[in-house]
């Protein structure tokens, strides 16, 4: 039914797209109706239907702001790697995990990146190049500024605002204001 509206041809005076409200019955309908908003690529709003923490966007930069606060979290430092302003794959994180020697599961990522780092792949060995130095420096800066500002600045830096569309620009915006909330109130 939304296609079919999209394409009608809008009035003469009319400058604006269609807007469609869909009404449920029940809250449980929707995550099919998102579902297959999503897949059609049909943009949309859902105000409290889809909470801002199950956002990938949002995933993506408290991945990052973990393992800024915390060097040693190997799990967001692996989603890091994973993100797209990084790509790693799965075959790759696995690698550099240590490819299931437990020798490797207690060491932080950046020595296990420098030990292992060479059996990646020429583009991710490009990629962890390029991710690095951003890293660095915004461990070093975390200190100095809000945590949102040096997350914003590493995330900026790393192209992570680049893949995005409007919507999940807003949802990371929101996500960074209520960081910096979070840290103005001492959490």
């Amino acid at each position: 039914i939304i296609e079919q509206w999209h394409a009608i041809p809008l009035p003469e005076a009319r400058v604006e797209p269609w807007k469609i409200a869909v009404l449920v019955r029940n809250r449980n309908h929707l995550a099919d109706i998102v579902a297959a908003l999503k897949k059609a690529a049909i943009p949309y709003r859902a105000v409290e239907i889809e909470p801002l923490g199950e956002r990938q966007e949002v995933l993506d930069l408290f991945a990052l702001t973990r393992a800024l606060l915390h060097p040693a979290d190997r799990v967001a430092w692996l989603a890091v790697l994973r993100a797209p302003w990084c790509g790693l794959g799965l075959a790759e994180l696995h690698m550099l995990a240590g490819a299931d020697d437990h020798a490797f599961a207690k060491r932080a990522v950046e020595d296990v990146m420098a030990e292992r780092g060479h059996l990646l792949s020429e583009e991710s060995c490009r990629r962890l190049e390029r991710l690095w130095p951003v890293l660095r420096v915004a461990a070093t800066q975390i200190s100095r500024t809000t945590t949102a500002q040096c997350v914003e600045r590493a995330w900026r830096s790393l192209g992570g605002d680049a893949y995005l569309k409007d919507d999940e620009l807003g949802n990371a915006r929101r996500y960074l204001q209520l960081l910096d909330e979070l840290e103005e109130q001492g959490r």
